[in-house]
């Protein structure tokens, strides 16, 4: 009996040492705040209370930590942006409440930063971000509104961030751009609009790229609301597409024809835009700029509409027949894995001529530093190239993208400049 009593006495003076109370280091801010930047090492609970326009931040913590708190700098506040600073004395994960009306134009999580918050009120103007979680940072929101169409509730959300909104609701439009295996979950949808989830997955050697696009849009019928979801195949973004390569074959055979050349420089530029058929299948199209140089084997002029070979004007005279095309490629894509990284291809490129020069060489008596002399042509060129390319695409190797094999499907030449049909074959490096 003695001993079962001593027993009871330690385990009731072991709790008594243990049991140690909650205290708040508070401090009160008396002026209006637009912006919140929370950094990592805290466990930032946001607390909604409209009772004014201020705001109370306090560190939560045991009574043996308190003196150490009161020493520790929180937050600054500058430019009506309230800075949570990180927490480097407190163990890691103590507790910050901020408690007041909880309207931000923009909340950002710095990395590894970590927050909830029961009822917050977007108030960014449109096409703001109004939530940014940096890398593996998490935030928990079981009430998010957005009160008008006038402001927005944009969120970008990078690598392994989690945002959760237990409910959404309000009126107006959001979009939430996702990078990186991070991750949006919403519950109850009570927004009267849409929201466009964008998903972006990292590469090898680049930075991200657009996987898919979806969109949830929720409206009243009959008096119930009704949400549905699709995904969206179409990017509308632009991105810009270059590539340069050599072609051999487009000359004649006569020796003696001012057309015979030795080799055709290829330069491609433009911009396209992308298109999912399916997780294998992609198309895109755009616009694109070619530029073609053919380096000639004689010297020659241009007069009458033609060109007629004059060799014998220098050792080092060098002559080019230049032509510049705009036009539209369709290509199809077949993709390799999950990933996207490495894909087949199969281009038509239906272009316009622009124009056409004859560049000769300005001093035919000296091998290097050389100018230029350039002339407008014209009745030379075919006026309409349909370009065919296969190619490979990968991601893997830095700032080289693929390769591509193409030619000419029309005569290269306009009628009556030669009667040769000439076919050439190109190699072109895509960047």
């Amino acid at each position: 009996m003695k001993r079962i009593t001593l027993l009871l006495a330690t385990l009731l003076a072991t709790q008594m040492v243990f049991a140690q109370e909650e205290v708040a280091i508070e401090q009160n801010i008396n002026q209006r705040i637009n912006k919140l930047e929370i950094n990592p090492g805290w466990d930032v609970h946001l607390i909604h209370h409209e009772a004014d326009s201020g705001y109370r931040v306090a560190i939560i913590t045991e009574e043996d930590l308190a003196a150490r708190a009161y020493n520790v700098q929180l937050c600054n506040i500058k430019d009506q942006t309230l800075t949570i600073l990180e927490n480097i004395q407190l163990p890691k994960g103590t507790v910050v409440e901020i408690e007041g009306p909880m309207t931000f134009e923009g909340i950002h999580l710095m990395d590894k930063s970590t927050a909830e918050a029961d009822y917050i009120v977007a108030s960014a103007q449109k096409e703001t971000t109004n939530l940014y979680l940096g890398k593996d940072t998490r935030l928990h929101i079981q009430h998010y509104h957005i009160p008008s169409l006038e402001y927005s509730a944009g969120a970008d959300l990078w690598d392994r961030a989690q945002l959760t909104i237990d409910t959404l609701s309000g009126v107006g439009n959001a979009w939430v751009n996702v990078y990186g295996g991070a991750e949006f979950r919403n519950g109850t949808n009570n927004l009267l609009g849409k929201i466009k989830l964008q998903e972006y997955e990292v590469m090898d050697n680049w930075p991200y790229q657009h996987k898919e696009t979806k969109v949830i849009k929720t409206k009243e019928v009959d008096g119930e609301l009704v949400t549905t979801e699709h995904r969206k195949m179409w990017n509308e973004a632009l991105h810009v597409e270059a590539g340069f390569g050599i072609r051999q074959g487009d000359t004649p055979k006569d020796p003696n024809s001012p057309l015979l050349q030795s080799s055709t420089l290829s330069i491609r530029l433009g911009l396209n835009t992308y298109y999912k058929l399916s997780n294998h299948w992609g198309f895109s199209t755009g616009l694109f700029w070619n530029h073609n140089k053919k380096s000639l084997c004689h010297q020659v002029k241009y007069e009458n509409n033609e060109l007629v070979v004059i060799d014998g004007q220098g050792d080092f005279q060098r002559d080019r027949l230049n032509n510049d095309y705009l036009g539209i490629p369709v290509t199809l894509y077949y993709y390799l894995g999950k990933q996207h990284t490495e894909s087949f291809s199969l281009d038509l490129y239906g272009a316009r001529l622009l124009g056409e020069r004859l560049s000769t060489s300005a001093d035919p008596t000296r091998s290097w530093g050389i100018g230029w002399t350039a002339i407008s042509v014209d009745n030379i060129f075919n006026p309409w190239k349909l370009e065919a390319g296969l190619s490979f695409n990968t991601q893997h190797l830095g700032f080289i993208h693929g390769i591509r094999v193409f030619t000419n499907l029309l005569p290269e030449y306009k009628p009556g400049v030669t009667t040769d049909k000439i076919r050439s074959i190109g190699l072109e490096i895509k960047l």
